[in-house]
């Protein structure tokens, strides 16, 4: 019985091997014969015949059909789509070469997508219909560009619409992306960093920062002063440009806008924005506006007077029972700082533009100053409170231009013969812990004298008619005394600031920039002072101005060399004042009509690192000024035009 099954079951198996179903295939779509078309058959060939099954059933003759349209539209579909995987083949290869020669991944997705948005719609998804599935490597490319473009676009609240870029293809917002193209790489956050550290913030000590901090902390801790601090010390005027065009968005974003008036981290982003204003010579930035955002933070935060804080009559009806007014002694500290810094600034500005106020005087500012005087954390914290003390004289002698010079203030004046003696024994004493607290060499001793014998400037200054040199028409014996004081603080400033390198000249800030062109016009002045009892050859013998100016145009023109700023020779303020200087000594030198006097205590240029000094191009007088009504160097032009002309 078992031979005869495993017969049959292998009649079988051959039967089904040699069956016609196996030997048989469907027409392809569209190649049905005609009768099967025509009868919506399935048209099935044999591999035996060159006839259908039907057609060779019923004896018919098996034709072809003529045309085949739809095969034809096939094809051009299929060839189309081709022609477009290509495309999009090609602009991926383009962004591999792109992301290999070192482009920004931003920069390369934002210029596939520009690439992608020239294609319509359904070309897009025909191409990918048509197109084969990517590899996973391109896969991970593609998605992580465009993830990476909406990312920035989704957080990134910086970005401004003057920023946003067109073509033809369409309409793209790149704004994030060019701003985080020029954003500081990790090494050049650093590296300002370390500049701001050791050769900005001695200047303007408006601030504390730890040993060991980084810029990285800085950015998460206090991310509006990070932004300013890359901005002041950049350097690439086009990197500059971009980060303070960021910190006016953010600015007139957060207090404006948002009126965001309470944090600390936005006063003293204003104070270092404000503090370097010098730099901003593509900006011209209104440095009132700015002066009195600062201001209007330290009132709303209540630090020139905290006890006022929490009394006033709309708290009745606007409680703020979430406010948390006991603060730690680190934030208490930095409070102390910040509010100190902006009475020095605002007062700096009021005394120099005279055409606004500085920040009040309080008691509590007093005891601010002198509780940062009893705990000082750094060196830096002694040279903020001697800069506070000094300009506190300063901004005193200043009442009465401040108010236009007006009869009643004027006659409000004391005598000299009151105030002079006095506030010189002060000055003296003040002087004297200056050289006990500092160090002769030291950069911190340079700082503080600077701001010593310009206060020293503006005190003898202020014991003349109408407080002013140009006002003293007739010069009588008892001028003389102020005369020379004003002559031998002009010269002693001089020399401090002319000891110092120009490498170091990348961290000077407003104050000393303004107390430059105070000293430069006073010794002008004293240069061309006709009076019987005036001796401007002595004048000439004991600090001879266009000597001054000589070193001045040297130094300022090394600067840009020595400290590697990138943006050619009208990008940085240095080179830009020398060459404004330069053109304000061809006119001086006209007027002062020089001859050879005799030795000068200052000498002439010593050569700096064995490198040339430029040729600087003169520049006409009246050119000047060269930048707009609001900017810092205009008042500075102003005033040294007004003081050329007599």
């Amino acid at each position: 019985m078992a031979p005869t099954d495993r017969s049959t079951a292998a009649d079988l198996s051959d039967t089904r091997d040699n069956s016609p179903q196996h030997d048989t295939y469907a027409a392809p779509y569209g190649r049905s014969c005609v009768d099967c078309s025509q009868a919506k058959c399935k048209c099935i060939y044999s591999k035996a015949s060159e006839k259908c099954q039907r057609c060779q059933r019923l004896d018919k003759e098996c034709r072809q059909p003529a045309t085949t349209r739809r095969s034809t539209k096939r094809r051009s579909a299929v060839s189309k789509n081709i022609s477009k995987t290509n495309r999009l083949e090609n602009k991926i290869e383009d962004l591999v070469a792109l992301l290999r020669a070192g482009v920004h991944p931003g920069n390369a997705s934002t210029i596939l997508l520009r690439e992608l948005a020239q294609l319509p719609e359904n070309q897009k998804s025909a191409s990918s219909n048509a197109a084969s599935p990517p590899g996973r490597s391109d896969i991970s490319m593609s998605s992580s560009g465009l993830n990476s473009v909406d990312t920035r676009r989704t957080n990134d609240t910086e970005s401004t619409p003057e920023a946003s870029l067109s073509d033809g293809g369409g309409s793209l917002s790149t704004g994030a992306s060019a701003e985080h193209a020029m954003e500081p790489t990790g090494i050049q956050a650093e590296e300002y960093f370390t500049v701001f550290l050791t050769k900005m913030l001695p200047y303007f000590p408006c601030l504390y920062v730890p040993s060991g901090t980084t810029a990285e902390k800085i950015r998460r801790d206090k991310p509006f002063t990070w932004l300013c601090i890359m901005a002041i010390a950049s350097k690439s005027s086009a990197q500059r440009r971009i980060l303070f065009d960021r910190i006016k968005h953010t600015v007139a974003q957060r207090l404006v806008h948002e009126y965001s008036c309470r944090e600390l981290d936005m006063l003293q982003g204003l104070l270092l924005y404000l503090g370097w204003s010098n730099q901003q010579v593509y900006n011209k930035a209104n440095i009132y506006v700015f002066a009195q955002l600062a201001t209007g933070i330290v009132y709303e935060m209540g630090l020139f007077n905290p006890e006022a804080k929490g009394k006033h009559m709309l708290l009745c009806v606007h409680p703020e029972p979430h406010e948390n007014r006991t603060a730690p002694p680190r934030q208490v500290m930095e409070e102390r700082r910040a509010v100190l810094g902006c009475f020095l600034l605002t007062s700096t500005i009021a005394t120099f533009l005279q055409q606004s106020d500085s920040l009040r005087w309080t008691p509590h500012l007093e005891d601010c100053l002198r509780l940062l005087e009893e705990q000082q954390e750094c060196a830096n914290d002694g040279i903020l409170v001697q800069q506070v003390r000094l300009q506190l004289v300063t901004d005193g002698l200043n009442l009465g231009s401040r108010y236009g010079g007006s009869s009643g203030v004027e006659s409000m004046r004391p005598s000299p013969s009151v105030y002079l003696r006095p506030m010189q024994t002060q000055l003296q004493s003040r002087l004297q812990e200056i050289m006990r607290r500092h160090g002769s060499h030291s950069k911190g001793y340079k700082i503080v004298l600077l701001h010593h014998y310009n206060t020293s400037l503006s005190l003898y200054e202020s014991a003349l008619p109408n407080g002013a040199i140009s006002s003293t028409v007739n010069v009588m014996y008892e001028h003389l005394d102020y005369l020379y004081g004003c002559l031998d603080a002009t010269k002693s400033w001089f020399d401090v600031f002319l000891s110092i390198p120009p490498g170091e000249y990348i961290g000077f800030p407003f104050a000393v920039f303004a107390q430059m062109v105070q000293n430069l016009a006073t010794l002008f002045q004293l240069s061309t002072l006709e009076s019987p009892l005036w001796d401007t050859g002595n004048v000439r013998r004991t600090a001879d101005i266009l000597k001054i100016l000589d070193t001045i145009v040297s130094h300022m023109s090394l600067v840009s060399t020595i400290n590697g700023l990138d943006g050619g020779p009208e990008a940085d303020i240095f080179s830009t004042i020398a060459q404004t200087y330069h053109a304000v000594r061809v006119g001086w030198e006209t007027r002062l009509n020089t001859d050879p006097i005799g030795s000068s205590l200052v000498g002439p240029v010593p050569p700096i690192l064995d490198q040339d000094i430029p040729n600087i191009p003169p520049m006409p007088l009246d050119a000047l000024p060269l930048m707009g009504d609001n900017d810092w160097l205009t008042n500075m032009l102003n005033t040294m035009n007004e003081t050329e002309n007599g």
